[in-house]
This record gives structure tokens, C-alpha cells and sequence, in this order.
């Protein structure tokens, strides 16, 4: 066996990441996207692979240096439709299965997304959102603004919306001829073909300013050629996913009752309605966590939500995923009867991040999901109640390898009556009789929850000698509705308690230097290390990214800007100081800690200005602190921002730490 090292910041250019998996309609075949870096343009590149369910030697299906993602298959089996960036747009192509060249579908401006095969295989239903490329040079000759009239008008990792609306398209997949379905000013999201093919489901909000955070959000109906939607709920609700119930007379969705500004206060639980909008049945009564992936990682992020009958013995089954515990499992549960309320059947996931998964008709499963020393493979299984998984994929096992890594240790931490979830990560090659310093994760949110998951940033931390704590602290998903919600607009106080518990029961530990203690955290780990310096000295060093430092001004920048006023119930002119008393940077003139500061110019969601403000403040209060602020980056950077940024921000990091702890 090789001789191990410590992991190193360039190993993020070598790590690969299975993506988008899709079981063929037979069980038979698995196609998956995967997605590496070219370290030399800076830049993301995937192909598409396809290999038997039964496991076997992979074959790869596109080649070439662009992005190929998101693969769909035909009805039939014999195709499959992606979306590429050959053409310099992203557009949709479609394959043969048994070998041949990919054929360009669209040739359309702008995003893509949702595809999804009529059930005859004859046309490909997608959302499109056109946003035509203006030549740079014409583009100088012109004034250049952005006209805004709408509240809801910008998003984080996408930018400020075009006048253009994300509506309804479909293209036939003999010629390639598309044609739109809806139009207006609204958006349109989730589309799903009836079981007939002659109807369209999909969720949209004909005000566009009760856009903000998902809210109003309701079920539609658009008919197969096209038209106005008709609308299905007419309740406030937060809608999540949705699929066809499988007489097609019905449709299940994930989701809840909750008004305006109420989407964490209620659980997602799964719902069924008529096509007559009526006789809403709560098919999960008994489910208290997410419906849908929330772990927060800076390799295998994703949004895995899944929501799919299949047969099993004759009857129907669901199909769906849950958020719980620090991980993201696949559960079923049966389609009627009495035996949906005696609860959901495990059928994948123990200690697992489930990213992405894909269920046929039949039962048959494929996941891609990450564990707590690996960053991602592909699985399959077959939803019988059996719970037995076949790993296809061993991506990063050269890599792997070669690297000298420790596992992080599970713990429970005490909090008076409460039992934080968490996990210390200790330097490989510990040991007892040394001392070392520790440092303290924070994860955003605060509705994230870390998990059994690979994160580089934490090992790349323990390699250079320190002990990491990571936690779970109120205000996490994952605990139950309770817990989670806890915390609406009341940040800085038991989430804080628990966190300085963590603190406390880590620092106590024999082999840990209760004098060398930092903090890190970003978004709302931004906060709180923002908050935590300024309100104890227990630490001696922090670094805070893309901080939610000034609730006030949160309110008029930010993406998620009716965030804030929901949060206080009261607009900022009405109760400033509740605004202000929650805001880190308030409170940041009694820092005394070294901290450095890290964000992206294009973060919409925590806006750039609020790190502007804390750099300020310390400054000119004469502290240690240094500013880092990325380019052409968005709230995203730690996991989705180009590979050298992505590698620059860890190595500001690990030098702040070495520097002044």
C-alpha cells in the first residue's frame, strides 16, 4: 500500500462527483452525469456514463469538454435527453442508448430546465426562461440599466431576473420543432405530463410579488396544447415538489397550509388533491421533518427531492426522501389503506447523504449518495422493504486512497435538558497526551444541518493540526418542526446556547488547548461567529463568510428580502431596534478577535454591503481584521464558485488560523 499524506487544498481539482442518476424504465441500466474540474480554464466539465444496474465496467456515453447534465429517459428505453453546452447554450440533445452521436433538439436562448418525456416519448416538456446574449460591443453603444417593477426580483447563483418569464415549452423529439404552452407575467415550475399525456401539473403564482420565498404558490393545470393555467389550489401553500397520482385523477404534493412568510413554521408533509381542487388528504400526518435534501457540505450539495408511485406486488407504493438526523433517506409508503398510517418503510440510507435519486415505475432505484468519508457514488435498490443497496460507482477511490484522513466521532452534547447532534474531527495521527487547538463550525440557514457527508474545508483543517467541532444546534433541520422553528426571529439565543455548550464540552476535553479556540461559519455561521466574537472573548480567532451581519438593511438588499420583515412580524420603520438587536454587526465594536472576513460580490442573498460594514467597523476601531471579497462570485462560492476561487478562499482560511491561533 502506497504511503499516505494529509489532504490538501488542490485536491479539490482531483475530486469527481456523480450527478443526476436515472434508472432506464426497465431497471435495467443506469445513466449519471459526472462532473470534474479543468484546473487549467477554471472551469466545470461532465460527460454522461451509462452501465448496468447489476454493476459491471461503465461505458461512456458523450464526450468532450463541455457540461452534460441532467438526463432523462425515453419512455421507451432507447433514448435519452439531456441538457448540453456544446452549442456555447445550454440546450437540449438526445443519445441513443446502444451507441451513436448526439443530436441537438433546441436551439433556444436562455435557461432550461424540468425535462420530462410525454408518456408516448413523441415530445419533451421543459421550463424555459429566455435571456438572449447581447454582443459586448453593441452593448457599449447603449444605455444599460435594468428596469424593476417586481419585489420578487432577483435570486442568489442566478442574478437579476430578465424581463422574460420561465414558462412552459415543448419539443418534439423527431424534429426538434418546439413550441410554447403558457405565457404571461408569472413563472411556471415542476411541470409533470398526466399519466394520458393530456394534461400538464405544474405550480406557479399569477402575482408575481407573492413570489418571495415560494410563498402563494399553488397547484395548476395546463391542458397538453396549451393555455392559460387553471388553477387547482386555491389555499396559501408552500409547495415543494409534486408527481401525478397514478390513475391520473389526483395529484400528490409535498408541502403545506402555511400563509405568507410561513414556510419553516409548518412541517412538508405529502398531500393529495383532486383535479377538482378539492379534498385535500394529508397522506404523512405523521412526518416532522423535510421532504427534500438539506445537508450542508462543500462537495456533494444537493437538492434531492423525489416524489414517485411504482408497484409493488399489485399495489401502489410512494416513493419519497426525508431530511432527518443528519442525513437524507429514501422511505415508501403504501399508496391506500390503513397501512399509510402506520408509518413510512425505510428503503435506503443509514448513516448516508442522499443528493440525487431517481425511482421508475417499478420500483427499481438508483441514488447518488455521499457518507462521511466519501464525497459521492451511485447505488441501486430495489424498493421491496429489503433494504439492499448495490454500489455501482468507486469514483474517488484512487484519491482516496492516497490520503491520510480521520473520521469524525459522533457525539451527543449536552445542553441542560437538550442533546445537541454533533461530531469532532480529530487531526490524523492524534493523540491523547498532546494538546490542540479546536476549532468551531457553523453552518448556514440557519434551517441547514450538517451530516454524514464529506467536507474538505473540515478536513483540510484537521490536517493542519486542529480539532474540529461540528453540531446540529437548534434552529436545524432535520430534529423536527419544533426544533427548527424554534429560532424564527429569535437568532443569537438558544442556537447560541447550544453552540457555547458545544464550546464549553470540546474545550473540557483533555487533549484540547482551551486557550487556542476559533470560530468559522458562513451565511448564518456568518452570523453567529459575527455575533459569538461580539458577545464573549472565548475565542481567539474567527473568519466569517458571507455574514447576515445588519438584519435592517437585510431587508431592502437581500433576495429573500420579506425574509426579515416575516421573521420580526414588523416592518423595519416600525421596530428598528428588533432589527438592530439581532444584527452581529450592532454589536461588532466589542470584537477583539482577529477576524477575517470573506464574500462575493454578486451574493444576493447575504449582499456584499454587509461585509463592507463589519470591515468598517473594525477598522476603524483599530482591530485585526482583513477583508476578502471575491469576483464574479455568488452566495454559493464554498461549493459551486469557480475551482480557484474555491481553492484561494480555503487557503485564506487555513493561513488566518495559522496566523493568529
Amino acid at each position: 500500500m502506497p504511503k499516505q499524506r494529509k489532504v490538501r487544498v488542490d485536491d479539490l481539482f482531483k475530486m469527481v462527483l456523480p450527478e443526476s442518476p436515472a434508472i432506464s424504465p426497465d431497471g435495467t441500466q443506469v445513466v449519471y452525469a459526472l462532473k470534474r474540474v479543468d484546473a487549467k480554464e477554471n472551469r466545470y466539465l461532465s460527460n454522461l456514463w451509462l452501465r448496468s444496474a447489476q454493476g459491471g465496467r461503465p461505458r461512456q456515453l458523450t464526450r468532450g469538454d463541455q457540461m452534460d447534465a441532467a438526463p432523462v429517459w425515453s419512455p421507451d428505453g432507447k433514448r435519452i435527453a439531456f441538457i448540453s453546452t456544446r452549442d456555447q447554450k445550454s440546450n437540449i440533445w438526445i443519445i441513443p442508448c446502444d451507441g451513436g452521436e448526439a443530436r441537438q433538439l433546441t436551439r433556444l436562448e436562455g435557461v432550461i430546465s424540468d425535462m420530462e418525456f410525454r408518456p408516448d416519448g413523441k415530445e419533451l416538456l421543459f421550463c424555459h426562461r429566455p435571456m438572449k446574449k447581447v454582443d459586448p460591443k453593441e452593448r457599449a453603444k447603449k444605455a444599460t440599466f435594468k428596469h424593476i417593477t417586481n419585489l420578487h426580483h432577483k435570486m442568489d447563483g442566478f442574478g437579476y431576473f430578465p424581463a422574460a418569464r420561465q414558462h412552459l415549452w415543448a419539443c418534439n423529439t423527431s424534429s426538434g420543432g418546439t413550441r410554447q404552452l403558457t405565457s404571461g407575467e408569472f413563472d411556471i415550475g415542476s411541470p409533470h405530463w398526466s399519466p394520458d399525456g393530456r394534461q400538464i401539473a405544474c405550480t406557479t403564482c399569477l402575482d408575481i410579488d407573492m413570489q418571495h420565498e415560494g410563498s402563494s404558490f399553488h397547484l395548476h393545470l395546463v391542458n397538453a396544447k396549451g393555455g392559460k393555467p387553471r388553477e387547482l389550489t386555491t389555499r396559501p401553500a408552500h409547495i415543494n415538489h409534486l408527481c401525478w397520482a397514478p390513475e391520473g385523477k389526483s395529484i400528490i404534493f409535498a408541502g403545506h397550509f402555511g400563509g405568507p412568510g410561513e414556510w419553516i413554521k409548518f412541517p412538508y408533509q405529502l398531500w393529495e388533491v383532486s383535479l377538482r381542487g378539492e379534498n385535500y388528504t394529508n397522506l404523512t400526518p405523521q412526518m416532522d421533518n423535510w421532504p427534500f435534501n438539506f445537508i450542508i457540505s462543500d462537495t456533494a450539495m444537493g437538492d434531492a427531492a423525489l416524489l414517485k408511485p411504482y408497484r409493488e406486488d399489485g399495489a401502489w407504493r410512494i416513493a419519497f426522501v426525508q431530511n432527518e438526523d443528519g442525513a437524507c433517506r429514501v422511505y415508501s409508503i403504501p399508496r391506500e389503506g390503513a397501512a399509510r398510517m402506520s408509518g413510512a418503510r425505510l428503503e435506503f440510507g443509514d448513516q448516508v447523504n442522499t443528493y440525487a435519486v431517481h425511482v421508475n415505475g417499478l420500483g427499481d432505484c438508483v441514488v447518488a449518495a455521499a457518507k462521511m468519508m466519501d464525497i459521492g457514488d451511485i447505488y441501486t435498490v430495489k424498493l421491496d422493504g429489503a433494504f439492499k443497496s448495490r454500489q455501482l460507482t468507486n469514483t474517488n477511490r484512487g484519491l482516496f486512497g492516497q490520503l491520510k484522513l480521520t473520521e469524525p466521532e459522533e457525539v451527543r452534547f449536552k445542553n441542560g435538558n437538550k442533546e445537541v447532534h454533533g461530531w469532532i474531527l480529530k487531526p490524523p495521527g492524534f493523540r491523547e497526551d498532546r494538546k490542540y487547538p479546536a476549532l468551531l463550525e457553523i453552518h448556514g440557514g440557519p434551517m441547514g444541518q450538517y451530516g454524514y457527508t464529506f467536507f474538505l474545508e473540515m478536513h483540510l483543517l484537521a490536517a493542519q493540526g486542529y480539532v474540529v467541532a461540528f453540531s446540529n444546534p437548534r434552529g436545524s433541520c432535520g430534529y423536527g418542526n419544533k426544533w427548527m422553528y424554534c429560532t424564527h426571529g429569535r437568532w443569537g439565543g438558544v442556537d447560541y446556547d447550544d453552540l457555547m455548550a458545544v464550546t464549553n464540552a470540546v474545550s473540557r476535553k483533555p487533549w484540547v488547548d482551551s486557550k487556542r479556540l476559533g470560530v468559522l461559519g458562513g451565511s448564518y455561521g456568518g452570523f453567529m461567529t459575527t455575533w459569538m466574537l461580539g458577545h464573549n472573548k472565548r475565542f481567539k480567532a474567527g473568519v466569517t463568510m458571507r455574514q447576515a451581519g445588519n438584519r435592517l438593511t437585510q431587508f431592502g438588499a437581500s433576495d429573500y428580502n420579506m425574509h426579515e420583515y416575516y421573521s420580526f412580524g414588523a416592518w423595519p420603520w416600525d421596530k428598528p431596534l428588533a432589527y438592530l438587536k439581532q444584527s452581529p454587526n450592532f454589536y461588532a465594536h466589542k470584537i477583539t478577535a482577529p477576524l477575517l472576513i470573506i464574500h462575493s460580490e454578486q451574493d444576493l442573498r447575504c449582499p456584499v454591503s454587509q461585509a463592507d460594514e463589519l470591515f468598517t467597523i473594525l477598522k476603524s476601531q483599530g482591530r485585526t481584521t482583513e477583508y476578502i471579497r471575491f469576483e464574479d462570485e455568488s452566495h454559493g462560492l464554498s461549493r459551486g464558485g469557480k475551482p480557484r476561487n474555491r481553492v484561494e478562499r480555503l487557503e485564506r482560511i487555513l493561513d488566518w488560523f495559522k496566523r493568529y491561533l
